[in-house]
């Protein structure tokens, strides 16, 4: 698809402006349609089509089928959407369309911009107006170009970087440029700036302004900055000052809305009407220009009207943009005075250009969207405003195309949309107009894409005026700003040296000795020759003043320069004389400080061998300090050793003298019991003969039978009419020799029977818990346990729940006080517990160990206070559990004790 040729058109264009200017008084002529004094003609202007770039987007998946083909870096092809229909001639059906530029599916956001934005930027700083739209079906990526995400910045952001980063430098104050509510601005004193600033700032305190919150409702939807910093224009005038604004309004249901008007949450929009200023600019009237001076204010502006713009969700698109979204960038500029400070207070002297960036909604059919209700006829306007978009176009490209002698101009139907009707400049007027026309390459979407081709083919045809900005001149001196600035910083330098004359400098940057533009053009033959030569008369007599008040100037500054040379001498030869009498004073004191640097040296030279013998001398010291310390830590060691071994020694010597005297306590009461014992086998004897003697009737014993063994006879038949138990074993030792075996009894009641209890229990299962290896006790008799398992440690409870153990015995052998072994059996039942475990609960001690028969005439049998002694050697463990847990804690089995009888593992 080629653009056509350019073709004059039937109805010359209007005269542009440069800016729109709020008076009704006529600004200067431009260049390239300036009128002929003589004929009263316009020239000939140049045109340029409308630039058409395509962005392809990328396949949501791989399975999905396209449509659609990108040949190279200008053309694409379109497949029809069957593949399988072909021509007569067998050839399969393809169209090609040509762009300007085609960006393929894995084309970056920079990209774009660099070939579509940048260049409507350097119009915006040269002064021209310029017009870019994204135009394409529903869910093509028309959003996603303009604005882009959190991620990837659109061509908008990136629009306002590149501005903000070439004007940084020549920004004028804020409220310097006003709008004055008629599409044009006026110019305000640096008092009048200043009082609206702190107006803006008290506002903004008091939370009553209309951007006051801004930062606490914006939302990070677009990136805050861009990933690759873009280089300032250098198409910039560094003699102007400049400021930006910006707008922001929708066209929803064919009326437009101010996104940005200061309304409340609960306040709905009002809709807005399209005018035209007094130099046939078309503008939205009282619409809100914000004044901006950074990147990320801009963007927090543009988020609030973000909030408010319609949006719907369709089957197509889950963030459809029901609305036209305008999004105008303004940039005002004016010169600066002679010194290059301040704007010049005249407001004919302002250019105005504008960057108008449209986010067209995006065409759909019911029949896919399945849309009822609201949002058909939000597509049903969408789609009319669309149509008249295209018909404009389409009329404008015939009305351009006609050729012949009468050719007859169709009427072009901008008033029946609002966005036809809001940029009728550009398309009547000058300006640089660019499209970007987004694809969805899906072949579903094939039939919207063919007439989004034809709407692009037929669009590139168009041809629109080149804007050519008018610049005042008023014949000041370029680059008096840079100079000025220059001059200052010189100016503070040497006030930082110290130079009082600094003060006094001063610099004239001021006119430049200009008569202005060119004289024009004229012929004497035309039928308005006298009004033409009054006009000459005027613009002579113009010229004439100017003249005059330029030799003025130059007068005076040839005095004033003449005074200078003039000051500048009589000053020089002061100077000179000074510079001699300083070069003498000079010289001697050069002389002088030779010699102090001579004896500086000297005296340095010295220093240092001072500073390395007090060196030597400091780490000398060091190293005897580091000896002493040590010789210190050593003393205080040896002193801590020798307190510590005679604390041992105290501490062995107590323990040493606490175990004599219980040792001999031991002996004493065990000397005592047996005394005891002795004299109680006296009685008894004595109390026999007593008897015998008394007694009538003395039966005749067998001569072998001794009155002792009677004694034990009897007393043993005593015992056995008391109910208690004795056990006789017999082992290898002397038949003399005999061991007695008693059951503790439970607090003052009989002893149980052993033997009887071993017999009750043969049916329980018993764990026997001994030391490894035990001392053979040499007798006949051993404790003997039916249906039982030994084990030699125990370390986990778990062995007593896996045998199934009902009965716990615990074997523990010690050497008695005469050297004895002595074996004791400590019986428990295993009782389970609530978390799983066991516990053993001991109720009976049994006591086995070897002793030889006493000979005594007779015996009685030992009290239950004496049972323990006589029986065991020593205390029972059945009032505490001191000796139960000593045996447990050397068989490995941890003892849980309390004040009664039983005990618990």
């Amino acid at each position: 698809m080629k653009a056509a040729m350019a073709r004059t058109p039937m109805r010359p264009p209007k005269t542009p402006r440069a800016a729109p200017m709020p008076s009704a008084q006529a600004p200067p002529m431009t260049e390239g349609k300036r009128r002929d004094l003589s004929g009263g003609k316009q020239q000939p202007q140049q045109q340029d089509p409308v630039n058409v770039f395509c962005r392809v987007r990328p396949l949501p998946s791989d399975g999905d089928l396209t449509c659609m083909r990108v040949k190279n870096s200008t053309t694409i092809a379109v497949n029809p959407q069957d593949q399988h229909k072909l021509l007569q001639n067998g050839a399969q059906r393809e169209m090609q369309y040509i762009f300007k530029h085609v960006f393929q599916p894995d084309a970056t956001q920079q990209d774009v911009f660099a070939s579509v934005a940048q260049p409507l930027v350097e119009n915006l700083v040269r002064g021209r107006n310029s017009l870019l739209f994204t135009y394409g079906v529903t869910g093509s990526g028309k959003t996603y170009t303009m604005t882009g995400n959190s991620r990837h910045r659109g061509v908008m952001p990136r629009c306002l970087d590149l501005l903000f980063r070439t004007i940084s430098d020549y920004q004028a104050k804020k409220f310097v440029f006003k709008p004055d509510k008629l599409n044009g601005f006026e110019i305000l004193s640096e008092e009048d700036a200043l009082l609206e600033r702190q107006q803006e700032m008290n506002q903004r305190f008091a939370g009553t302004g209309r951007f006051a919150f801004r930062r606490k409702e914006s939302d990070p939807e677009i990136a805050s900055q861009a990933s690759v910093e873009p280089t300032p224009l250098s198409v910039l005038d560094e003699d102007n000052m400049y400021s930006v604004f910006i707008t922001y309004v929708e066209m929803y249901n064919n009326s437009v809305y101010d996104l940005l008007e200061d309304s409340g949450i609960q306040k709905s929009l009002q809709c807005k009407i399209i005018r035209e200023d007094a130099n046939h600019q078309m503008f939205v009237h009282g619409v809100t220009e914000v004044e901006v001076k950074t990147v990320d204010e801009a963007l927090e502006v543009f988020q609030m009207g973000q909030k408010r713009k319609r949006m719907g969700n369709t089957v197509l698109n889950a963030e459809s943009s029901r609305s036209h979204s305008v999004f105008n960038i303004r940039l005002v500029q004016a010169p600066t005075d002679c010194q290059g400070e301040h704007v010049v207070q005249d407001k004919q002297n302002i250019t105005v250009s504008q960057l108008s960036l449209v986010d067209l909604a995006g065409s759909e059919r019911s029949s896919r969207t399945k849309n009822t209700g609201v949002r058909l006829r939000e597509a049903g306007n969408i789609n009319n405003s669309l149509m008249t978009l295209r018909t404009c176009l389409e009329y404008l490209r015939e009305n351009q195309q006609q050729l012949g002698p009468n050719p007859v101009a169709k009427k072009i139907p901008y008033r029946d949309s609002k966005i036809t009707h809001m940029f009728k400049n550009y398309f009547d007027g000058e300006g640089q107009v660019s499209m970007i026309v987004c694809i969805n390459p899906r072949i579903e979407d094939y039939d919207e894409n063919m007439q989004v081709m034809k709407f692009a083919e037929m669009t590139q045809e168009v041809q629109i005026a080149r804007a050519t900005p008018i610049k005042p001149d008023l014949g000041l001196t370029p680059g008096r700003r840079k100079a000025n600035k220059l001059f200052k910083i010189a100016v503070n330098n040497l006030n930082e040296l110290g130079i009082p004359e600094a003060k006094q400098l001063e610099m004239d940057v001021g006119l430049v000795y200009s008569l202005g533009a060119d004289f024009p053009h004229y012929q004497m033959d035309s039928p308005e020759t006298e009004s033409k030569i009054q006009e000459l008369m005027e613009y002579l007599e113009q010229r004439i003043d100017k003249r005059r008040k330029l030799r003025a100037n130059m007068d005076l500054k040839c005095d004033n320069f003449r005074q200078l040379l003039m000051n500048l001498d009589r000053d020089n030869l002061q100077l000179r004389t000074e510079l001699a009498s300083l070069k003498a004073v000079y010289k001697q004191e050069r002389d002088r400080s030779a010699a102090l640097e001579n004896r500086v040296r000297i005296h340095e030279s010295s220093i240092d061998v001072l500073n390395n013998t007090v060196s030597k001398r400091e780490r000398q010291i060091q190293e005897l300090t580091h000896k002493l310390n040590e010789q210190e830590q050593l003393l205080s060691q040896k002193e801590q050793e020798k307190e510590k071994q005679k604390k041992k020694f105290n501490s062995k010597l107590a323990v040493e003298s606490d175990k004599n005297k219980r040792e001999f306590d031991q002996k004493l009461r065990e000397q005592r019991v047996k005394m005891q014992e002795r004299m109680r086998i006296k009685d008894e004897k004595l109390r026999l003969v007593s008897n015998i003697l008394q007694s009538e009737d003395v039966p005749s014993l067998p001569r072998s039978q001794s009155s002792e063994d009677l004694l034990n006879d009897k007393n043993r038949d005593r015992d056995h009419d008391r109910g208690a138990f004795t056990a006789r074993t017999e082992s290898s030792v002397p038949p003399t020799t005999r061991t007695d075996i008693y059951c503790t009894p439970r607090h003052g009641l009989a002893a149980a029977n052993n033997r009887h209890r071993r017999s009750r229990s043969a049916g329980d299962k018993w764990l026997e818990h001994r030391a490894a290896n035990p001392v053979p006790l040499g007798t006949i008799m051993q404790p003997y346990l039916k249906n039982r398992k030994s084990v030699t440690k125990l370390t986990d409870m778990k062995q007593l729940t896996d045998h199934g153990a009902t009965k716990y015995c615990l074997v523990s052998q010690e050497a008695d006080t005469d050297g004895d072994v002595e074996t004791k059996l400590y019986k428990g039942n295993v009782i389970p517990t609530c978390g799983g475990g066991a516990q053993v609960v001991f109720e009976d001690v049994e006591c086995l160990r070897q002793k030889s028969p006493v000979h005594s005439p007779t015996r009685k049998r030992p009290s239950n206070s004496n049972l323990s002694a006589s029986a065991f050697g020593g205390p029972l463990p059945s009032t505490g559990l001191t000796s139960v847990q000593d045996v447990a804690s050397r068989c490995n089995l941890g003892i849980e004790g309390h004040s009664s009888k039983k005990s618990k593992i």
